[in-house]
């Protein structure tokens, strides 16, 4: 079991470092709206090729897939009610090698009254 530790360890060591990002990252929903519609741009950058795929972790198919790449790009439109994960995945052995989230916020702020009367200076 440690052996197999140590060999998973030293393959991970051993691939490049990847740059995922996807903008924006945060929706905000005001009171009386119910879903985010939002244009996503997903970018990701290794110093090595690679094969990946992006998932949305809510869907079993990929959104996109690269082959052999250094970098990729992705625009898509997204409508969610909830904070969603997106993952960039191995092709070859499905594992997970970076992951974002894309965040849902309400702003369900109540106008609440002055602690001061508008006339008071103090």
């Amino acid at each position: 079991m440690a052996l197999a530790n140590e060999v998973a360890a030293a393959h991970e060591a051993s691939l490049p470092l990847i740059q995922f990002s996807i903008k924006p990252r945060l929706c905000v929903l005001n009171a009386g709206e119910e879903v985010c519609r939002d244009e996503l741009e997903v970018k990701w950058q290794s110093s090595a090729a690679r094969s990946l795929c992006l998932y949305q972790t809510d869907k079993a198919e990929p959104l996109r897939c690269w082959q052999s790449a250094t970098r990729g790009e992705y625009q898509f439109e997204l409508t969610a009610s909830v904070s969603t994960d997106f993952e960039l995945r191995e092709t070859d052995t499905g594992t997970a090698v970076s992951d974002q989230r894309f965040q849902v916020v309400y702003n369900d702020k109540k106008y609440r009254r002055a602690r001061r009367n508008p006339w008071s200076f103090f």
